[in-house]
C-alpha cells in the first residue's frame, strides 16, 4: 500500500539529511523556490513523479522508497514495487499530452477490470 503523502515527505527529508545535502542546495539542485522545496519537505505539497525521481536520483535512494518505505514486503510486493517504479520512471520522461492520454487509459482499463472482477465472482 502506497503511504500517506506525510510518510513521503518525511522520507524526502531524511533521504536528503541522510546525504548531508541542505534545504537551501536541494532546492537549487532541483531548480525550484526555497519555499516550494519546504512545503514538499513538510508534506504541504506533493511532489511530481519527475521530482520525486530527481530527489532519489541525488540521494541515492531507490523511487520506489519514497512511496512505499522500507516495510516488510513478500516477494510478490516487491516485484509489484519494482514494476510501479519502472513505470513511473518511463512515466515521468513523457510530455504532458502523453501522460494523460496514458492515465485516462490506464484508468478506464483497470475501471472495466474491476468491475468485470466483480461480475466474475457473483456467476
Amino acid at each position: 500500500m502506497i503511504d500517506s503523502k506525510t510518510q513521503v515527505a518525511k522520507r524526502i527529508k531524511e533521504a536528503r539529511e541522510w546525504k548531508g545535502i541542505t534545504q537551501v542546495k536541494m532546492a537549487k539542485l532541483l531548480d525550484v523556490a526555497r519555499q516550494t522545496y519546504l512545503d514538499i519537505e513538510t508534506g504541504k505539497t506533493e511532489p511530481r513523479v519527475r521530482m520525486l525521481s530527481e530527489i532519489a536520483e541525488l540521494t541515492d535512494r531507490p523511487l520506489v522508497w519514497f512511496v512505499y518505505g522500507e516495510n516488510e514486503v513478500g516477494s510478490n510486493d516487491i516485484q509489484y514495487k519494482q514494476d510501479v517504479n519502472r513505470l513511473l520512471e518511463y512515466f515521468s520522461k513523457l510530455p504532458h499530452e502523453a501522460r494523460t492520454a496514458i492515465l485516462n487509459q490506464s484508468v478506464n482499463m483497470a475501471s472495466f477490470m474491476v468491475t468485470y472482477g466483480k461480475s466474475a465472482h457473483r456467476v
